[in-house]
């Protein structure tokens, strides 16, 4: 197993165990590593895009929990089909590792 690999896989399992789950990015995240768990090899510049991509998905969905949390009714993020950055990044980390 590589070094990315590696790193990707830490990096994972800490949005797993961190607070940025409270369901606001849990489906995306667990379509990332269920996309993850899938593959047998992964190419390195792929690996590269999703290591850059899950630290900074944690940080957005972190940021979007406290945001949800105050945001006022009627507000577009409370709509249910709003997809925010934190999503998107994750959607796009499960894109890339299934060769989209």
């Amino acid at each position: 197993m590589n070094t990315y690999c590696i790193a990707t896989w830490t990096t994972l399992a800490m949005l797993l165990a961190g607070p940025a789950l409270a369901n606001h990015c849990g489906p995306q995240l667990a379509e990332a590593q269920s996309a993850l768990n899938s593959r047998d090899s992964v190419e390195v510049n792929v690996l590269d895009a999703v290591s850059a991509l899950l630290p900074t998905a944690s940080q957005a969905c972190q940021q979007e929990e406290a945001q949800l949390a105050s945001a006022e009714p009627g507000s577009p993020m409370l709509e249910p089909g709003y997809i925010s950055v934190g999503q998107s990044m994750l959607i796009n980390v499960s894109a890339l590792l299934s060769g989209q």
